[in-house]
């Protein structure tokens, strides 16, 4: 009984040298953050107007246009205008055009006395005698 008196008293020795350990490791980890908190808390100062106004411009800025074609460039339609009408004919933008002719992709296809309608495989334009806002095309999609 004496023996194993003497055992436990031991392992806990052991025991408890090595959770002194423990906390001795601990407290050193404290020390480590207390420095990081206290570098953290120091007042930093930023940069002031007069460095902040000698800075340079970080963005490229091109002078002259880059050489070569652009070839995403919008191909935009023309705007047609239907200047007069006559008997099966039809002044459009200044060119006279007959029943069945082509202006630009479109095909002459009705032409009435104040409107022309033009249509291609997509699309159908119905042209109005041209008035005074020059608003005066349709757009009809089949």
């Amino acid at each position: 009984m004496k023996t194993i008196g003497i055992k436990s008293i031991l392992c806990l020795l052991i025991v408890n040298v090595l959770y002194s350990n423990d906390l001795v490791s601990l407290n050193n980890d404290k020390k480590v953050y207390d420095t990081l908190f206290d570098k953290i808390a120091e007042k930093r100062l930023g940069a002031n107007a007069i460095m902040i106004d000698s800075l340079e411009n970080p963005f490229v800025v091109m002078t002259k246009p880059l050489e070569g074609e652009d070839t995403n460039a919008s191909i935009h339609e023309p705007a047609y205008i239907l200047e007069a009408t006559l008997n099966q004919k039809a002044k459009i933008d200044g060119t006279w055009y007959k029943k069945n002719d082509f202006v630009g992709l479109f095909e002459l296809s009705d032409v009435s006395s104040n409107r022309v309608i033009l249509k291609n495989g997509i699309e159908q334009k119905e042209l109005l005698l041209r008035t005074k806002d020059a608003h005066n095309i349709q757009i009809f999609s089949k």
